[in-house]
């Protein structure tokens, strides 16, 4: 058996609950006729991209089935007569879409068989235990600090040299004129 879907504009005009049964309806003929219904997505109503009978809205269905070839005939017949349906398009998966929706499921038990919680309990520390801690770690030693101050002296002095040397341009400058 293939896999199918099927999708059918109702007028947005109708009752939600005609909208329902006429949903209902469809379901019946596939699974009636030997088909499997997979999924059924209400899209709701949304505006058509043209008008079609004068209307702009439309309410949107999609059912996705598994059948015999025969199935989509059939439905298509029932289209053609109900008014209620302003347009309808069934087509009938293939190989690349099925292979894509494999693996896709493959994916996904993968993805839950790994994804079991980890539950880590950490050991609760009052904040005294956190002071002490804290004052018990290694101070930190006067000639590291004395290193650190040295070095950004050293990246300062070419900045005061450059200062100088603007200075000393400008003063010339200045008695040229």
């Amino acid at each position: 058996m293939a896999i199918y879907e099927t999708i059918f504009i109702l007028d947005s005009l109708i009752p939600p609950k005609d909208i329902e049964t006429t949903i209902q309806k469809y379901s019946a003929i596939i699974t009636e006729n030997g088909g499997k219904i997979r999924e059924v997505d209400k899209w709701g109503k949304r505006r058509l991209a043209y008008e079609i009978q004068k209307k702009q809205y439309g309410f949107y269905v999609a059912i996705e089935f598994e059948g015999p070839g025969a199935i989509p005939r059939l439905l298509e017949a029932d289209y053609n007569y109900n008014d209620k349906v302003l347009r309808f398009l069934t087509y009938r998966y293939d190989k690349n879409k099925l292979k894509a929706m494999e693996m896709d499921q493959d994916a996904d038990k993968a993805k839950n068989a790994k994804s079991e919680p980890v539950v880590k309990y950490t050991e609760e520390k009052s904040v005294e235990e956190t002071v002490t801690d804290i004052s018990e770690e290694e101070p930190v030693a006067e000639e590291d600090t004395v290193e650190a101050t040295e070095s950004l002296e050293s990246v300062d002095e070419p900045e005061e040299a450059a200062q100088e040397d603007t200075d000393t341009e400008e003063a010339g400058e200045e008695e040229k004129l």
